[in-house]
């Protein structure tokens, strides 16, 4: 009788228990690492293939506080308006793994301030979600070591390194890792600088190892040999080299105040052939001349790149772009627009290119189709186009930069819009854009508001040794980066639609 009732029972909620719809996490926790790419994913209940296209996929960052919206899928349509700064145009849902019943995340460059809990909620009728636990990393770097002669007897050894999490220093002597002196500081990527120094007396011939040590697991290390590598003191080559040093700086200036004169001799036989420009900014009137005639006020260069740029990252950087580029969709360019500077027009973009050192701004209200216009540069620089609406043949570097949702500093907001793949720092990106490379910046949809994008972009406008830049906005959206600007477009067209830029 008992199995009887038993058996009725199960037939009678069976269908009920079947129906329940659940999402389940397919990892409990993610190890990432700093500017590499995760895919983090949940499985939930199978559905018919017909309903597919009827789910709902949200990601949320729940931990640590505010929560966070990484990712939304509504009944197949993505919402990217609710994507919280941080997580713009670096998060994606890949698509095909739903036929799998699998919601996968796709999160790249990966960022320290990634690191938390992660919620995956799944809609179809019903809804379930699971969390799972996201840590990123950064492995510490090659060790560089550095030799200071104290006095005639002691010699300063240092370590350092730069990773994260913070990391522990051991070095080869019990009784120098208790009296190391170690300093760490953050960076603007949240990675450490952690360096660490201890006192040795140099007439003892020894070795001395540091090493870096990441969660017990041994880092980085490096060794010296000593007395070996302590620097030789040399009252005769100290001498000389200040000579040497004093020397170049006198022929440098000699060089750079020829240099001026006869440029400044070269402006004052230019004939005026300009156009002023407005732009809706008050007070604010620049030309449209070729070259930019410098204003009476303005300052000398103050910045100059302590230390070239390896050839070879920018030659990775210029092919991992090219190839992005050439797949930009430029079909959204519409051919009926005209670019108005002052009393000039114009039907092709060849005027929007600055030259060495420029700035150019294009105007345009919402959907006038300013990024098209970006997308539609970054491709024919990829694509080596030499005829059509463009030609940028002779320019090393064309970046194209999305700001929407830009967060950081402006060398941040540039190394975030880098594939990955380019294998570059925020350090990296700095020294080529403020070096003697000949690129082009298109900054596209700048806003202002973010007081520390503003002010660094500001900054780097008007430090920069050759770079050129190209910046699109609304009108009214200039802020303080005006005062830099040396010509003014807008952008009409025949048929203005919804555009994000």
């Amino acid at each position: 009788m008992k199995r009887t009732i038993f058996i009725f029972l199960l037939a009678i909620t069976w269908p009920s228990t079947q129906a329940l719809f659940t999402v389940t996490s397919e990892q409990d926790s993610y190890d990432g690492e700093l500017h590499k790419k995760i895919t983090m994913g949940c499985r939930f209940s199978p559905v018919e293939k017909s309903q597919i296209s009827q789910l709902s996929v949200i990601w949320q960052r729940v931990e640590p506080l505010p929560v966070m919206e990484v990712y939304r899928l509504e009944k197949g349509v993505e919402i990217r308006n609710v994507t919280d700064g941080q997580f713009q145009n670096r998060a994606q849902l890949l698509k095909d793994e739903l036929k799998k019943f699998r919601a996968v995340l796709e999160l790249f460059p990966l960022q320290i301030s990634d690191s938390g809990t992660y919620q995956c909620i799944v809609k179809h009728k019903e809804a379930d979600y699971k969390k799972t636990t996201l840590t990123v990393r950064a492995p510490y770097r090659p060790v560089r070591k550095n030799i200071r002669r104290l006095n005639n007897e002691e010699v300063e050894l240092s370590c350092e390194s730069q990773g994260f999490p913070l990391a522990h220093v051991d070095w080869s002597e019990e009784e120098l890792t208790r009296w190391m002196n170690n300093t760490s500081e953050k960076t603007s990527e949240g990675t450490y600088k952690l360096t660490s120094r201890v006192t040795v007396t140099g007439n003892v011939i020894k070795n001395y190892t540091c090493s870096f040590m990441e969660e017990k697991k041994t880092g980085p290390s490096a060794t010296f040999n000593i007395p070996g590598e302590i620097p030789v003191r040399s009252n005769w080559s100290h001498g000389y080299a200040a000579v040497g040093v004093i020397s170049v700086m006198c022929l440098g200036l000699a060089v750079t105040s020829l240099f001026l004169h006869w440029r400044r001799k070269g402006q004052k036989n230019k004939g005026s052939m300009s156009t002023v420009c407005i732009t809706s900014e008050p007070n604010l009137t620049v030309t449209s001349a070729d070259f930019l005639i410098p204003k009476k006020d303005a300052k000398p260069d103050s910045f100059s790149v302590s230390s070239e740029v390896c050839g070879e990252k920018v030659e990775k950087l210029r092919e991992v772009l090219m190839k992005r580029y050439a797949e930009l969709d430029t079909s959204e360019l519409r051919s009926g627009f005209t670019l108005i500077c002052g009393e000039a027009q114009f039907s092709h973009l060849q005027p929007l290119i600055p030259g060495p050192k420029q700035t150019v701004l294009l105007e345009g209200r919402e959907g006038s189709g300013k990024s098209s216009v970006s997308r539609t540069l970054a491709s024919s620089w990829a694509k080596n186009v030499s005829s059509g609406p463009v030609s940028l043949s002779g320019i090393r570097l064309v970046i194209l930069v999305n700001f929407e949702g830009a967060d950081g500093d402006f060398f941040q907001v540039v190394r975030s819009n880098i594939p990955s793949e380019a294998d570059l720092e925020t350090a990296d990106v700095k020294n080529i854009l403020l070096g003697n490379t000949d690129s082009l910046l298109l900054l596209d949809g700048y806003r202002k508001g973010d007081r520390e994008v503003d002010e660094t972009l500001v900054k780097f406008l008007k430090e920069r040794s050759s770079s050129r830049v190209l910046i699109t906005a609304r009108p009214g959206q200039l802020s303080s980066a005006g005062e830099v600007i040396t010509r003014i477009f807008q952008l009409h067209t025949e048929n203005t639609q919804t555009e994000n830029s």
